[in-house]
């Protein structure tokens, strides 16, 4: 393999669900080449970004002219470059190497910020840990639009970590429920979806889902979500699916169970 399939599969390798060869494969061309050894630890670190938030001590440099460097990063954090994540889906996770360095930055500076007595100054760490949500956001719905199956479905599972997920990240989803062509990454997307099950928007899509969807294994996940919702505005789609003909009896079978508690 030259480097640029070995990077192609470097979130395959990160969790491990290549096969044994091509993880020996990649392991080997890991040892020699540094370039994709980077690549690698980068992308690593998007990941960390994006689920966890580990405290560690700031380095002692970052005290030394930090006013100064915080708003470098923010000024790098407003530019329209960041917001182009999306319209490039086929390279999008390498575009968001770039960025990968800047969430870690802001993590050690809110640290370094819990130090700071000042009030004004501890505005500016509001704003910028704001800011680092936003740009989390823009990661992963940068790999949600990845070409590589394995890689969306990986990413919808990032985008279920947010507690509280803007409209993009929600649209997304929705996107990948309605219209991903496979199948597992419907599903996840749709029991992703049943934790935001508090936004209007999301119940209006889990309605329309059931009523237009086809595939019996998504009928019954989206039958189970509106009931557990207890969207009661859900029932007319299940009594159409009980009056076709066409519907599978094993998803009639679970609209009967499941309609009683909804009327």
């Amino acid at each position: 393999m030259n480097c640029n399939q070995i990077q192609e599969q470097l979130i395959e390798y990160l969790d491990g669900s290549v096969d044994q060869n091509t993880h020996q494969v990649i392991a080997a061309h890991l040892i020699t080449c540094a370039s994709c050894q980077e690549s690698l630890e980068e992308l690593r670190m998007i990941f960390d970004g994006i689920t966890n938030d580990t405290e560690e001590l700031p380095d002692a440099s970052m005290k030394v002219n930090f006013k100064e460097m915080l708003q470098k990063e923010k000024e790098i954090l407003s530019d329209s470059k960041i917001v182009s994540l999306r319209k490039n889906s086929k390279n999008s996770w390498k575009t968001a190497l770039q960025i990968a360095a800047t969430i870690a930055l802001i993590v050690s500076a809110y640290l370094y910020g819990k130090q700071e007595n000042n009030a004004s100054f501890s505005q500016e760490m509001a704003i910028l840990e704001k800011e680092k949500v936003q740009l989390k956001q823009e990661v992963t719905i940068s790999l949600i639009e990845n070409e590589s199956a394995s890689k969306r479905l990986q990413a919808v599972n990032y985008a279920e970590a947010f507690e509280k997920p803007g409209n993009e990240i929600l649209k997304a989803l929705i996107n990948k429920m309605f219209y991903d062509d496979h199948i597992n990454v419907r599903l996840a997307a749709a029991e992703a979806l049943t934790k935001f099950s508090d936004s209007e928007m999301v119940r209006k899509a889990l309605i329309n889902a059931l009523e237009t969807e086809q595939d019996p294994g998504m009928q019954i996940e989206l039958i189970q979500i509106l009931v557990s919702i207890q969207e009661k505005r859900a029932v007319p789609s299940m009594e159409k699916l009980l009056q076709n003909e066409e519907t599978p009896s094993y998803v009639k079978d679970q609209v009967a169970i499941g309609l009683p508690n909804l009327i």
